[in-house]
């Protein structure tokens, strides 16, 4: 079954992210870690879950990987909201420092 093999490939990917993290006196904490599972089909396809050292993790609906915030869908719409969103803050905050300028 190809997303079984996909999630095992996953599992041992984690684990030697998580062997590399320990030889470098590094730790991965498992309740801050986020992965998302892109189907091929919202129809009829079970979602997966991964473990490591013990704990399942759950894919997350979107999740934040270098400032960029990324969703199941690739829709990239909660990123484009995220960045107006703070554009606007910051011509806002640009706006009270105008009388300043003149």
């Amino acid at each position: 079954n190809h997303p079984n093999d996909a999630v095992e490939v996953m599992s041992r990917c984690l684990e030697a992210v998580r062997n590399w993290m320990g030889t470098n006196r590094l730790k991965l904490n498992p309740a801050k870690t986020e992965w998302l599972w892109f189907p091929a089909s919202r129809f009829n396809q079970v979602i997966p879950s991964l473990t490591i050292v013990g704990e399942v993790l759950t894919p997350t609906e979107r999740a934040c990987n270098l400032g960029v915030l990324l969703d199941v869908r690739l829709s990239l719409e909660d990123h484009m909201a995220a960045v107006s969103s703070g554009a606007f803050l910051q011509v806002c905050c640009m706006r009270h420092l105008r009388p300043f300028l003149d």
